[in-house]
């Protein structure tokens, strides 16, 4: 219940009270908050304006536009399956995952098996190919698309992605080979739903 305990003081933050997303976020607000408390002294008043104010990193379950009753979140700083797995768990309504890029050979079998009933997935290449295809010998390529770029994965989540609900990017995958880093990737994310 969102309670925070120290050696010397504790605090409740309640979900209004952080623009921060997903259970995961709430482990380095605890941290933050020991730091903060136990080390520098600040107040629990100090520390949840702080926090209140406090929007996030820039490429990670960020906000960026709604269309069309659609909503579109990048979370290009997302390179491994966990944090994929993670993020679809902070905003619970994901439609259309974009996922896929450098193929550094990891084990993505978590992923699949968290993914596997999604509604729609669209891969990129090389990791999305490549869970693709594995999707495929676990028994599900229904709703699995396949795209050779991020401007042709923008133009399918826009075509097969249901009203009222989210269409994430989360690639699970390094940038590297596509874009220069996932800054540039999230960007250019962006810049394509701005052309939608």
């Amino acid at each position: 219940d969102r309670n925070i305990m120290t050696e010397n003081n504790s605090i409740q933050i309640l979900n209004d009270e952080t623009n921060l997303i997903g259970e995961h976020n709430f482990f380095d607000i605890a941290v933050s908050y020991y730091i903060c408390s136990e080390i520098y002294k600040i107040s629990n008043e100090e520390f949840k304006v702080a926090l209140k104010d406090f929007k996030g990193l820039a490429h990670r379950l960020e906000y960026v536009t709604t269309k069309d009753n659609v909503s579109y979140y990048d979370d290009s700083i997302s390179t491994i399956g966990e944090t994929t797995i993670e993020g679809i768990k902070a905003l619970k309504n994901v439609n259309t995952l974009v996922l896929g890029g450098m193929d550094r050979q990891i084990d993505y079998s978590n992923l699949e098996d968290f993914i596997i009933q999604d509604e729609n997935l669209i891969f990129m290449p090389d990791t999305g190919t490549r869970i693709y295809k594995e999707l495929q010998d676990k028994g599900n390529n229904k709703k699995c698309y396949l795209v050779n770029n991020l401007e042709e994965a923008v133009k399918k989540a826009k075509e097969v992605t249901k009203k009222n609900t989210i269409c994430l990017l989360s690639p699970a995958a390094a940038s590297y080979g596509f874009f220069k880093n996932f800054e540039e990737r999230g960007n250019k994310y962006k810049e394509l739903l701005k052309e939608l």
